[in-house]
């Protein structure tokens, strides 16, 4: 098992403009050269992003993303940015800031970095009297943002000056970084996709939550695949387990190079799903030189993701610069995204970031302007309460749900689901149906609009159908619970029936104390149709016999003969043909009495018990269901 001591799991992102030096400081720190490309060697800059682990005084390694600085590679840089707990902001002495530099730090402050060591290059190669006109440039750059008052220290990579105090300053920092949350289910956005002869396809990134283990299975998202995990390395060592906040390379079974990609997620299964649409709280930079009109296409990076988007506040027509609204970003392709998560947008062209955020509704449906209940539900998942925000999602399941879905349906970590059940239920908001292992929860307003909507359709059955025994339970859930799965129907009509909301009988549902009601003639009509059965024991008449000789609808007299047979007064036997019990009951015993070991014809059976074939074969295509008799080729043996 990994020891504390032996693992910091952070992140620290290089940032900073083109050729200030921020591979060359990477290998004066670690010893490791992060470019690692053909062009990059030629060109003699970063083109995509590398990686290094960082040893600390007290044996514990922590990871460096080195991304590209060029403005032409901010794609690549903010993939290496998803996940920095820590930044290091590189300003070269003989440069000082330049456009990529603020940009660099803009991606930082809309990705939520809020620590930072900045390190002035270079130097040996400037007169000392400007450096300290650089480190004011620096404090300048840094005012009124969340990485105001970060240390600022000189050094150069070339003679070593200021190297070993950079380490102890990055070591101190990263000490009060908050690490990654190791309980919640995995998910790593993959930076980089590659194979290797006799190993098969291998991805790296940064474990943004969770654990990773050999054996595992994991899901591929958005794709949807499953792949299992062979091995697992941590900076070019195999591990049991790799832990949130680790840079880590995962060696994986059941997918080939083409069917995984930078960009998709490496996900435990149950635990998220992709989306094309979600809500978000949006900024835009001060410094943007105008308004972002409501439908604007921008480029919507999340993780190691981009992918087009359109833009629309909940409320207005566009957002000014460095003001922050609710947003729906309406996406062209499918991203893996949770509430809380951070992103950046750029605009479309000429590409350029203005803005970014966080995740609040990670699958949100679209809304029309100025929408009071789209608003209202923001801020209630806004809030972070988890209470609040697992109602949201209760009152949009409409039906009950496990924890479970709910976790898939809201993208919120599980124990926050947890969180808010509990709560609700103890405040009376939600109500728990079902076995008290594997309960099902449905909001308390829910419920009670459920409740008043199949009350009302038994009231209205009863009074339309005043003969009927009950409603079918099937014709009951066809009406009121017309999306719901038998089992969740099942479930929240039987929690109706245990607090005595309903009566449940066999496959009929009935409103408590609800009788058959017939009135004198209708009476005097059922015991007329009762006594024509019983005086024709082997061949009473029809319901359209009946129906004719008494002067009837065939619906009135169906209903009638429906309470007879509730009441056992009759048995139907088929569509058309109701038989006395004590008539079925002698006709089975003659049955009985005359089969031999090879059975019993139609035939035979009609001259057993003295009728046509017009009764004899409905009566023992009845045996038959009932399981009395069974068919063999032309002939009935008994069971």
């Amino acid at each position: 098992m990994d020891s504390p001591i032996e693992r910091r799991n952070l992140i620290i992102g290089t940032a900073g403009h083109i050729d200030h030096g921020k591979t060359v400081l990477v290998k004066a720190l670690t010893g490791r050269d992060t470019d690692r490309l053909a062009e990059e060697k030629e060109r003699g800059i970063s083109i995509d992003l590398g990686f290094a682990p960082l040893r600390l005084s007290d044996g514990s390694i922590v990871g460096i993303v080195d991304v590209p600085g060029h403005e032409n590679f901010i794609r690549n840089m903010m993939a290496g940015a998803t996940g920095v707990d820590l930044a290091l902001l590189v300003v070269a002495a003989d440069d000082g800031v330049m456009p990529q530099t603020r940009e660099h730090l803009a991606i930082l402050d809309l990705l939520g970095v809020k620590k930072a060591v900045v390190a002035i290059t270079k130097i040996d190669t400037v007169d000392s009297e400007l450096l300290p006109l650089v480190e004011d440039e620096i404090k300048d750059l840094l005012k009124g943002t969340p990485l105001e008052g970060s240390a600022v220290l000189r050094v150069s990579a070339v003679t070593g000056e200021g190297i070993e105090q950079l380490r102890s300053v990055l070591e101190n920092e990263a000490s009060r970084v908050s690490l990654k949350s190791e309980n919640l289910p995995a998910r790593l956005p993959i930076d980089r996709v590659f194979t290797l002869r006799g190993i098969g396809t291998v991805v790296t990134g940064t474990l943004w939550s969770g654990a990773i283990s050999p054996g595992q299975r994991l899901e591929v998202q958005p794709r949807g695949s499953e792949a299992r995990v062979r091995a697992v390395q941590v900076h070019d060592v195999e591990r049991e387990k790799a832990f949130a906040g680790e840079r880590v390379a995962v060696n994986l079974a059941g997918v080939s190079r083409d069917q995984v990609a930078r960009g998709d997620v490496l996900a435990e299964p149950g635990y998220i799903r992709p989306t094309y649409m979600l809500d978000a709280r949006a900024r835009i930079l001060r410094d943007w030189a105008k308004p972002v009109r409501r439908g604007a296409r921008v480029r919507f990076h999340h993780g190691t993701r981009e992918v087009l988007a359109r833009i629309y506040p909940l409320d207005g027509q566009q957002l000014k610069p460095g003001e922050s609204k609710a947003v729906q970003l309406r996406l062209e392709e499918q991203v893996v995204v949770a509430p809380g998560d951070r992103f950046v947008i750029r605009s479309y062209s000429p590409v350029t970031t203005i803005g970014g955020g966080g995740v609040i509704d990670s699958h949100a449906s679209k809304h029309k302007l100025s929408d009071p209940t789209a608003i209202k539900q923001f801020e209630e998942l806004e809030s972070g309460d988890a209470a609040r925000m697992t109602l949201v999602h209760l009152d949009r399941a409409k039906k009950p749900v496990t924890d479970a879905s709910l976790v898939l349906a809201s993208g919120l970590p599980p124990e926050t689901v947890r969180e808010g059940l509990k709560g609700l239920l103890t405040e009376g908001r939600t109500v728990a149906v079902g076995e008290k292992s594997a309960p099902l929860y449905i909001s308390t307003a829910n419920f009670e609009a459920v409740k008043g909507d199949m009350l009302q359709a038994l009231e209205r059955f009863h009074k339309e159908k005043p003969l009927a025994e009950g409603m079918a339970k099937e014709t009951l859930k066809a009406q009121v619970l017309t999306s719901w799965d038998a089992r969740t129907a099942d479930v929240f009509m039987e929690a109706l029936a245990h607090d005595g909301v309903i009566q449940i009988e066999g496959k009929l549902v009935r409103l408590p104390g609800a009788k058959a009601a017939v009135t004198s003639d209708q009476q005097r009509l059922l015991d007329e149709v009762i006594e024509r059965v019983r005086v024709n024991p082997v061949s009473p008449p029809t319901v359209s016999e009946l129906a004719t000789e008494l002067g009837q609808t065939r619906k009135a007299l169906g209903e009638l003969l429906a309470l007879a047979e509730a009441d056992g007064r009759l048995l139907r036997v088929s569509p058309e043909l109701y038989f006395s019990p004590e008539a079925v009951s002698q006709i089975e015993a003659r049955l009985r009495e005359s089969m031999t070991p090879e059975g019993i014809t139609v035939g035979d059976f009609r001259n057993v018990i003295g009728t046509s074939r017009k009764y004899a074969l409905p009566l023992l295509e009845y045996f038959d269901r009932n399981r009395i008799t069974a068919r063999v080729g032309d002939v009935r043996k008994l069971r």
